[in-house]
């Protein structure tokens, strides 16, 4: 490869790590220049499905942005069970932990489908800090993201009913990420029915039960991966007293 093709194979990848970057909420308020001289240090890593992209308790190496695909961090319980925290998709960060000084990696996480990561190294994003600080603001906005997240997901696991973990978890879904301008109202279920019940805490075959009583009380209606809102007030009721409004 000639030198001038290296160059402009390096420079459009700068432009692509630019533009990931700023779709980032993470990044998404930096300037134009910052975001430049933060994606100079970066680099891009494909992570083939089912390949994992670290191991709990390996060094770490930074944090990283996803840029397409989607990574899934977990844990392994003694019994060998794999517990999803979470999935991560584009334009969300994962292990901004480790620049607070943790050498390891407190997860696992692994690719569910091929992706692609943006790396920002650990020592390099310290340094930036150092040039400037409105990075380190960056970084407490995304860990306080993460740890409501935390804590909202632990509360639900609280919820001594499956039915009232699955009906929070829609909810929430259409909150967040719903299509409400259409009636009814839908989602798409973002990640594999067996991963959503890993981080629910409960069996595929819990969730599969629970989906039927939904649908048996007519609060909802599932096409392959669309889940349609039929009754959002009576999932609502649902969630708080274990039954449905008709």
């Amino acid at each position: 490869m000639s030198t001038s093709k290296h160059s402009d194979n390096q420079s459009a990848q700068q432009v692509m790590i630019v533009q990931s970057l700023r779709k980032t909420p993470m990044f998404s308020g930096l300037s134009g220049a910052v975001l430049e001289s933060l994606a100079s240090g970066c680099h891009l890593q494909k992570v083939p499905k089912d390949n994992y992209l670290f191991h709990e308790g390996q060094r770490v190496d930074g944090f990283y942005v996803i840029h397409h695909g989607a990574i899934n961090v977990h844990k392994v319980t003694e019994s060998g069970r794999e517990q999803v925290i979470r999935v991560f998709y584009p334009g969300e960060s994962l292990g901004e932990v480790v620049i607070a000084g943790d050498n390891t990696y407190p997860a696992s996480a692994k690719a569910t489908e091929a992706s692609q990561v943006i790396l920002i190294p650990t020592d390099f994003f310290r340094a930036e800090i150092q040039r400037d600080p409105d990075l380190a603001m960056c970084v407490l906005a995304s860990m306080s993201s993460h740890l409501r997240y935390l804590v909202e997901t632990v509360e639900g696991l609280k919820l001594k009913q499956a039915e009232s973990r699955v009906a929070q978890w829609l909810l929430r879904e259409l909150e967040s990420h719903g299509e409400t301008m259409v009636v009814p109202p839908q989602i798409t279920l973002p990640l594999a029915k067996h991963l959503l019940a890993s981080q629910l805490g409960i069996t595929s075959e819990t969730l599969s039960r629970v989906f039927a009583r939904l649908r048996e009380a007519a609060l909802i209606s599932i096409e392959g991966k669309r889940i349609s809102f039929l009754n959002v007030a009576g999932l609502r009721e649902f969630l708080i007293h274990g039954e449905a409004t008709r």
